[in-house]
């Protein structure tokens, strides 16, 4: 033994409380040939032991609280063959619940202090307190109901406090002043009352089956006590899964939050970049136009460019505006009427036509020969129609193709627009509707905040539509929306000048 070690008032103290435990424990055994009936004993002592399959361990931040039965049937010795019987009986239920506390004895081979201290502390903590219940219980009346249950109380108590008292020296022995024994027990006081009423109860309960029915008593009342500290067991099992899951379900929503702001994060600075360079380009023309208001007429030009980097912020602003709708409640708000689509086309068509000029794109239209009615939110038909010709001018290169198709079929609307830009790759495919996706090598070719097909599809799907896309990478890509109309045209008044019959001219516009 390391004489070092042997010096250090920590275990100088370990040794005294496990050689105390085990000279009463002695004492206890010394006594056995007294017991009468030693068959009681005996089973007392196996029960005992056997009970401590039922302790239920409650960690706390800074360690474990257990609660067992074994030291209330330990208890019940006291009255019936005194406090060294109770000593042996805590000793055996220290060593059972050792054996059985991990499962393997690998846990215990070469580590004895703690099965050694926790043996002597319970040991000398029940002796004391069985010298107690005896003192009290040939002062008091038996007679009496405080006569009877005080001793039990008083011994719970004191069991309880002592084993605690014992545990604190030797925790504030080894970590040092920076452990405060006052602070610890404040923090243990909730477990205590539980421990008290199991001692006084389960140990007083079964006393008084063994001296009114002998072994037949300890049977009777020996089985509700197990069963009751098992229930108590499982109780504890289940709150534990229950708080383990819900610590990973604390994890799981954590981890989303933090991707959550890594998103907002990447969102933010891509839409920092994309509003600048039309913000740069509007101030830089303004400039211009400012300081030479004659090149107006030498570069026309201008005009529309300042008109285009002012509806790509207004598409931006708009998406970002649509986005906090939707977070905010979930849904779109919509404000259907019965409206002719053509007219909502045309006016879009209007709108993106010089976004096609200005990069020489073919621009072309089919199926606005004839009117087309739906009940529908007209800014929000609008809002689709627009991101997705946009979206299509964005993505292709100059001097391509966009071409929008407007057929019904079967009570639908089918709206297809259709470019011959850079395409989609096909592992980007599934996740083109999702917010603030964006494809990678997209990202340099045109600005975008990954928000604008988001919306598109959850306005399309508000108004009971469904939309797809099909892409090959390097060809072009083709969006279809499909939107319920209604089968029959409705009357409108403002219109009944004009024959149900009568057919609009082919719609198209060529931006070549």
């Amino acid at each position: 033994m390391n004489k070092t070690r042997f010096h250090q008032p920590y275990f100088l103290y370990l040794l005294v409380i496990t050689f105390a435990g085990l000279g009463l424990v002695v004492v206890g055994l010394i006594q056995f040939p007294q017991f009468n009936p030693k068959s009681v004993f005996l089973l007392i002592l196996a029960l005992a032991a056997f009970s401590e399959l039922t302790t239920t361990i409650i960690n706390t931040p800074d360690r474990g609280i257990g609660f067992e039965v074994g030291t209330a049937v330990s208890l019940a010795l006291i009255p019936l063959f005194g406090p060294g019987a109770a000593a042996v009986a805590a000793a055996v239920c220290t060593l059972a619940l050792w054996f059985m506390k991990i499962g393997s004895r690998t846990s215990w081979r070469g580590n004895w202090e703690p099965l050694g201290f926790n043996a002597g502390m319970h040991s000398i903590a029940i002796y004391l307190a069985g010298v107690v219940f005896l003192s009290l219980q040939q002062r008091l009346d038996a007679n009496t109901l405080i006569g009877q249950m005080l001793p039990w109380i008083v011994t719970a108590v004191l069991y309880d406090q002592l084993n605690f008292a014992m545990v604190l020296v030797i925790i504030r022995l080894k970590q040092g002043p920076k452990v405060s024994p006052m602070v610890m027990w404040k923090e243990n006081l909730w477990a205590a009352p539980i421990n008290i009423m199991i001692l006084a109860v389960g140990g007083g309960a079964l006393a008084l089956a063994v001296e009114r029915f002998g072994a037949t008593g300890i049977t009777i009342f020996f089985m509700p006590i197990v069963l009751s500290a098992y229930a108590f067991r499982l109780y504890v099992s289940q709150m534990k899964a229950h708080m383990d899951n819900l610590e990973t379900i604390v994890a799981q929503r954590t981890d989303e939050l933090q991707k959550a702001m890594q998103e907002k994060d990447a969102f933010l600075a891509v839409l920092t970049h994309d509003m600048k360079s039309p913000l740069t380009s509007i101030s830089m023309y303004a400039s211009m136009l400012k300081e030479f208001p004659q090149i107006i007429q030498q570069k026309p030009h201008m005009i529309d460019a300042v008109l285009h980097n002012q509806e790509t912020l207004t598409n931006i602003v708009n998406n970002i505006l649509d986005l906090e709708k939707l977070k905010a409640d979930g849904q779109v708000t919509m404000e259907k009427v019965v409206f002719d689509f053509t007219s909502v086309a045309e006016r879009v068509l209007n709108m993106v036509q010089v976004q096609a000029e200005s990069k020489s794109i073919e621009l072309t239209v089919s199926g606005l020969d004839r009117r087309i009615f739906i009940h529908a939110d007209q800014n929000h038909m609008e809002r689709i129609l627009n991101n997705l010709i946009t979206n299509a001018i964005k993505y292709t290169p100059a001097n391509g193709r966009v071409a929008v198709t407007f057929t019904t079929q079967d009570h639908l609307l089918i709206l297809q627009v259709q470019d011959s830009g850079f395409g989609i790759p096909a592992e980007d495919l599934p996740y083109v509707f999702d917010r603030f996706h964006r494809v990678v090598s997209h990202r340099k070719l045109a600005a975008g905040t990954g928000l604008g097909l988001a919306i598109t599809k959850a306005l399309v799907e508000a108004h009971d539509g469904h939309i797809e896309v099909t892409s090959t990478e390097g060809q072009g890509s083709c969006f279809t929306a499909r939107l319920p109309v209604l089968p029959h045209a409705p009357y409108i008044q403002t219109n009944a000048s004009k024959p149900s019959g009568q057919k609009r001219p082919q719609h198209a516009v060529n931006a070549a």
